[in-house]
């Protein structure tokens, strides 16, 4: 029997032990939390929307012109390398863990992680300007250092080198409308930190950040806040961060859920995203809206989880309790029940019977008797109070036994629990490599189609490099050809000038020639006539002096007259 007691004693010390050490898991750096304690502590400052791809999504309610790791904090240098500080109360959990992404109708969305980083961005540097990014859902770090990854525009932020370190770095963004240009002048920084087999981004080093801002930059080390206060502390060249490991819950989820698909077949002019300017923000009214459609009782578009696992609270924790909000929430975890006092009570195991200061143990609704003065009372009162004794043991044991089964049935179901985890671990490791899949299959597909693209181009290129040859060809052939044939019509010309001047020469020759044959014949038949004329005057001249000298010789020859 006090084998057995022993045996009992050790369970129920046991029981009370697990009972008092809280269920925790490995941890990160800075405490232990479950998953669920997304849910409930950033409950109060956004909307958790049913994504149909990547599940409960948070939607801030943010300002209006939010965006991720540009909005309201500023880079700090520790020795994980460039961590982001945030002023949001909710900014511990979203910049350091999930991932954000940027819905057409919802605006920016966080999605759950669970493991800590300084930040989950991506760098750039080139033209004078630090740019960063989000990492979208499902991209790894090495992935994120490829080629095929590809960022959109909107996502980027892009301030001067210079004031990198600057608490009030917003005031130095470069305008939407540059980044564009900053964003295809600038190179891939694929810095990294390894800690406890992690990987973590830097981002640029402190030795580069010193040089470009000309100042002797602080550099931090991360220490473990024990709660979440709301900010970020420095003590002693220390940064406090809260970042506790978080541990997967099967069942855990928002008190409250949007069906995102519902919500924006009945509101669809009425989404959280602002594309104004080309930029990737978010509408503060619209947002508003949202939330109070999360706090009604419409069925159709929230859904109420009364089911959930509870979460502890911490001492100093703020209070996050959305205003306005049903309360849905169970018990928390941290308020176990206790024993009812007097059922389970365990007599003096010191005390033995007959010893002197000892009552006997009444029975509910016994009757008490008189103890006689004879010793045959006396004996018959301590074989009462022994059998007493033993019944009060024998029910000892059964509730002993009762709580060995009951300690047995709960490590059977925190061993269901854990297997429950398990499998959801091992089917969220296998939504994430399906995910990571999906994407890497459409990464592959748009490397494809970019290749394609590029071939295409290539192609067309050559095909029009091609063409532009054969055209210079053909040009040149022309070219030469009407070359030859201008040198062939100029030859032609020439000799047809040649030919014709020679004709001409020979033209002209031929009619001087005649020119002169006529003019000697001219003058040969004036010489003649000339010729002739004087012959014919000399024939007239002689036949005159005949024709006179026939005359003279006629008349008679006169007689002078005597006087």
């Amino acid at each position: 029997m006090k084998y057995l007691n022993k045996i009992c004693g050790l369970g129920v010390i046991a029981f009370l032990i697990m009972l008092a050490v809280p269920n925790k898991s490995h941890a990160q750096e800075g405490g232990y939390v479950s998953d669920q304690e997304f849910y409930d502590e950033l409950d109060p400052y956004g909307t958790w929307v049913d994504d149909p791809t990547y599940g409960n999504v948070w939607i801030p309610d943010a300002e209006d012109g939010f965006r991720p790791y540009a909005s309201r904090g500023h880079w700090v240098v520790t020795d994980y390398g460039n961590t982001w500080v945030s002023d949001y109360p909710w900014g511990w959990a979203t910049f350091h863990y999930g991932r954000w992404r940027y819905d057409d109708y919802y605006g920016w969305e966080w999605i759950p992680g669970h493991e800590w980083a300084p930040a989950w961005v991506n760098w750039r540097r080139g033209g004078g300007y630090y740019a960063w990014a989000p990492l979208t859902p499902g991209i790894s770090i090495s992935l994120s250092f490829g080629n095929n990854y590809r960022v959109p525009d909107s996502y980027w932020t892009c301030a001067p080198q210079a004031y990198i370190g600057r608490p009030n770095i917003y005031n130095y963004y470069a305008p939407h409308a540059r980044v564009v240009n900053i964003i295809h002048q600038t190179t891939i920084i694929n810095n990294t930190y390894v800690y406890n087999n992690r990987t973590y981004v830097t981002g640029p080093r402190i030795t580069e950040i010193r040089k470009v801002t000309r100042e002797n930059v602080r550099v931090y080390k991360v220490g473990n806040a024990s709660r979440n206060t709301g900010n970020t502390t420095i003590t002693n060249n220390t940064l406090n961060v809260y970042r506790p490991q978080i541990r997967k819950t099967a069942d855990a989820r928002p008190a409250r859920v949007v069906n995102g698909n519902e919500y924006r077949k009945e509101h669809p002019t009425e989404g959280i995203a602002n594309r104004q300017g080309g930029q990737a923000t978010i509408n503060r009214n619209n947002a508003a809206r949202l939330a109070a459609v999360a706090k009604s009782n419409n069925e159709k578009l929230v859904k109420v989880n009364h089911d959930r696992p509870a979460t502890a609270t911490r001492p100093g924790q703020p209070d996050n309790k959305r205003p306005d909000q049903p309360n849905t929430r169970p018990a928390q975890a941290g308020a176990r029940p206790t024993p009812a006092q007097g059922d389970n009570k365990r007599p003096d195991q010191n005390t033995r019977p007959g010893q002197s200061g000892v009552k006997p143990a009444v029975q509910p609704g016994a009757r008490p008797t008189r103890q006689p003065n004879n010793a045959q009372a006396t004996d018959q009162n301590k074989v009462r109070l022994q059998q007493e004794q033993a019944r009060q043991q024998q029910e000892q044991v059964k509730q002993k036994q009762q709580q060995g089964r009951q300690t047995g049935q709960q490590q059977q179901d925190q061993a269901k629990q854990q297997q429950a985890q398990q499998r959801q671990q091992q089917a969220d490791q296998a939504k994430q490599q399906q995910l990571q899949q999906r994407q890497q299959q459409a990464g592959q597909a748009k490397q494809q189609q970019a290749q394609q693209r590029q071939q295409q181009q290539e192609q067309a290129k050559q095909q029009q490099l091609q063409q532009r040859q054969q055209q210079q060809e053909q040009a040149k052939q022309q070219q030469v050809q009407q070359r030859q044939q201008q040198q062939e019509q100029a030859k032609q010309q020439q000799l047809q000038q040649r030919q014709q001047q020679q004709e001409q020469a020979k033209q002209q020759q031929q009619v001087q020639q005649r020119q002169q044959q006529q003019q000697a014949q001219q003058q040969q038949a004036q010489q003649r006539q000339q010729q002739q004329a004087q012959q014919r005057q000399a024939q007239q001249q002689a036949q005159r002096q005949q024709q006179q000298k026939q005359q003279q010789e006629k008349r008679p020859v006169a007689r002078p007259v005597d006087q």
